[in-house]
């Protein structure tokens, strides 16, 4: 079994009682799905007992025996679809109360007036000391391609050299549909931003092979594989952990989706693939131990544009792999 340090998660949430009531009642049902399950980490504390996570016990929960090195907590806001919403303000003194552990990411709803919104991007950077924004398109009900809603906005993030993450595929928020969320809207956002850093969550899964397409296509763009177990996504599309292996290596970055899902249990699931392999084409194929590092810390640097933001962070811990 793998034991890792200097891991980099990219993809966290908050679940305070303030993250409940801003995001809202998609966001609430959807965590009530996951918990749901008895294998989920807040199936005591949330699904039977209504408990929500205070950021200490977070922070806790993702050091657990030292893996997690550096993780995002994401803000997601659909100020005109769900007139709900969670202050980019907190989200920021949220990650400065465990500066060093915690990076920022904000939310802001592209239905937004197109002055108010680039603003809001302006605070988020010079005020909050957000470093990445984190976009839902099923959730904001926008399409990513969307030259009048969106482009202001990708405009004015690669002027600040700000990574966006963008999440792809299905989604349990509820009240939505996930037709925005196809990889190829993003395919047309990078041809128009090449110098954008997009980060695609969850694998883009059912259109998984798009996500890949994109991927590979241009330098800027990055998957990661949050929200499902690895015993899921080969399941699913074996095709991933081949490409993650071979074929483009330095496109994949890790992400838990905690509170969904926490770094302990998708590590000690992933770590039957990397001590059997994987079967493609008719062969067995072991992961490479360098592409491990590129996958849970190395990637993640370039893709957050780390090096410019927070650059004493970036060879603070080693990235280490230990056989138990």
């Amino acid at each position: 079994m793998l034991k890792l340090q200097g891991v980099i998660d990219i993809h966290t949430h908050p679940f305070t009682e303030e993250t409940i009531k801003g995001q809202g009642l998609s966001y609430t049902e959807a965590h009530d799905y996951f918990a749901k399950s008895p294998k989920s980490p807040h199936h005591e504390s949330w699904y039977v007992q209504r408990q929500t996570k205070p950021i200490d016990q977070t922070a806790h929960e993702l050091k657990e025996e030292g893996i997690v090195d550096l993780a995002v907590i994401v803000n997601m806001n659909a100020c005109t679809t769900f007139a709900s919403c969670l202050p980019n303000e907190y989200i920021g003194q949220y990650a400065k109360k465990h500066d060093g552990f915690y990076l920022g990411y904000g939310g802001i709803d592209p239905g937004m007036d197109k002055k108010g919104a680039l603003r809001e991007l302006d605070r988020c950077v010079k005020d909050y000391g957000i470093i990445g924004l984190k976009f839902h398109p099923a959730y904001q009900s926008f399409f990513p391609n969307d030259h009048e809603r969106a482009y202001p906005l990708y405009e004015r993030c690669v002027e600040y050299g700000l990574p966006v993450l963008f999440h792809t595929g299905t989604t349990r928020m509820t009240r939505c549909t996930i037709r925005t969320c196809r990889p190829e809207f993003l395919d047309e956002v990078a041809t128009d931003f090449p110098d954008l850093r997009i980060i695609m969550s969850h694998y883009g899964w059912p259109w998984t092979d798009e996500a890949l397409a994109v991927i590979t296509r241009h330098e800027n763009v990055y998957l990661d594989l949050s929200g499902w177990m690895p015993t899921y996504i080969f399941a699913h599309q074996p095709s991933v952990f081949h490409y993650m292996n071979s074929v483009v290596p330095e496109k994949f970055v890790y992400g838990s989706d905690y509170p969904a899902l926490t770094p302990k249990d998708w590590i000690a699931d992933f770590s039957q693939f990397f001590d059997s392999g994987v079967e493609w084409g008719g062969k067995k194929r072991m992961f490479r131990e360098e592409n491990l590092a590129k996958f849970f810390r190395l990637n993640a640097i370039k893709a957050m544009n780390l090096e410019h933001f927070r650059p004493e962070l970036v060879n603070r811990t080693p990235f280490k792999v230990t056989h138990v």
